[in-house]
């Protein structure tokens, strides 16, 4: 083989490593606590196959493409991975042999690396045209120094030129490839996920606009059938509905959060219109231990009081007790809503949380979209017929409101 076919035999090595590690971002591992380090790791399986299979140009001289992983390790990687890329050079060279190349390989990697560190932060502020020109400067630099390095220890000769000539340009047009598909990589990963959230967010503003007609439907008909039996007794529930609505649209359209405290003022502006319908037959328990500050996707727990008073309660006439649960636990809210009323069978509960068109249960259907959607979490409903219903779930914590304040904090 000649020298370039050597080199290509070493790409293809690199290639393979390299294509591995994106198809581990591309599938989530991205996310993964320990990512850097599996990317660190990869670099350097890729890093140490090019140095176990260099390109002998003399009987004292040999190259091969290390550049290559070290470079995106320094630019993809940070200052760790590139300290780790370094550190396994030198002791493998070490473990390869003591020579005139271990020295020139120590001195190469003590001149380039300073200069890897001092461009790696200019290269992630850059765009994709400037971080093209810092990869090409720091391959052409890597080069130098090598040459340098070289030519102290080894000495200088025809075939030493035209390698390090023709290793300088392979080199350049390598690193440019596998930063240029990175880039290409990335922004197509961007791309998308700004689509997916873009998505989610219309399927949220979807979801949310339901509820509010869904809930303004039943307080216009428990006002109505008030009208023709009590007069004073609507013209409170009219006040008591427009107070939840104040409360209820104070916030922005889709992707912001509202606090705890204020969640629990909506439902009670709720509740009291109910009260007033229900009077003694609708009885309500409080077990509340959070911070009323912390942030939580508007309108959660409402839907699913009224849930309980509609379809577990009011469905019998004796009426029954709601209880709100809302404690802190292992960094987690948990909500609970259950009543004694009557109960559903598992066909009912499976209708409920279905994904049918009828109206029954959009509540529970609605809020179960969409904290799937948030938090990948899911409604538990546990019901016995003729015993009572139990809806619960949990939500991690978000920042407090001032932390939002500050900070702007939204959805996004």
């Amino acid at each position: 083989m000649n020298i370039l076919e050597d080199l290509l035999l070493q790409v293809a090595f690199v290639v393979t490593l390299i294509f591995a590690f994106q198809l581990i971002y591309l599938i989530g591992f991205g996310r993964f606590k320990y990512f850097r380090l599996m990317q660190a790791v990869l670099f350097g399986v890729a890093l140490v196959l090019c140095m176990s299979f260099p390109v002998q140009v003399t009987d004292r001289l040999t190259i091969d493409i290390r550049i290559v992983p070290l470079l995106l390790g320094t630019f993809y990687g940070g200052f760790e991975t590139t300290m780790f890329l370094s550190l396994l050079i030198l002791i493998y060279r070490s473990y390869l042999g003591i020579d005139d190349g271990f020295y020139a390989t120590t001195l190469a990697v003590f001149m380039c690396i300073p200069i890897f560190i001092f461009f790696q932060s200019r290269f992630l502020q850059g765009n994709k045209k400037r971080r093209l020109w810092i990869a090409t400067g720091l391959t052409v630099s890597y080069c130098v120094c090598s040459f340098l390095s070289a030519a102290i220890f080894i000495g200088l000769s025809e075939t030493f030129l035209g390698a390090m000539l023709l290793y300088t340009l392979v080199m350049i047009a390598v690193v440019l490839i596998f930063v240029a598909m990175n880039e290409v990589i990335k922004e197509t990963l961007v791309k998308n996920q700004q689509r997916v959230a873009e998505a989610k967010d219309a399927e949220i503003a979807f979801l949310r606009s339901q509820i509010q007609p869904h809930f303004l439907y039943n307080a216009l008909n428990s006002i109505a059938a008030l009208c023709v039996e009590d007069a004073r007794q609507a013209e409170k529930l009219t006040l008591d509905l427009a107070q939840y609505f104040r409360i209820g649209l104070n916030f922005k359209q889709m992707d912001t959060f509202t606090t705890l405290e204020n969640e629990l003022e909506l439902t009670k502006a709720y509740l009291n219109i109910e009260k007033v319908r229900f009077g003694d037959r609708l009885a309500i328990e409080y077990n509340i231990d959070a911070n009323p500050n912390h942030l939580i996707p508007p309108l959660v727990l409402q839907p699913l009081v009224e849930n309980a008073i509609k379809h577990g309660l009011m469905s019998n006439e004796r009426g029954g007790t709601v209880t709100i649960s809302i404690l802190e636990h292992d960094d987690k809210l948990q909500f609970a809503v259950e009543d004694n009323g009557c109960g559903m069978s598992v066909a009912k509960r499976q209708k409920v949380l279905g994904s049918g068109s009828e109206p029954s249960g959009i509540g529970l259907r609605n809020i179960s979209r969409r904290i799937k959607l948030l938090y990948d979490a899911s409604l538990q409903v546990k019901s016995t017929a003729g015993i009572g219903t139990k809806v619960s779930f949990e939500l991690p914590y978000l920042p407090d409101r001032r932390k939002m304040d500050d900070k702007g904090y939204n959805r996004g």
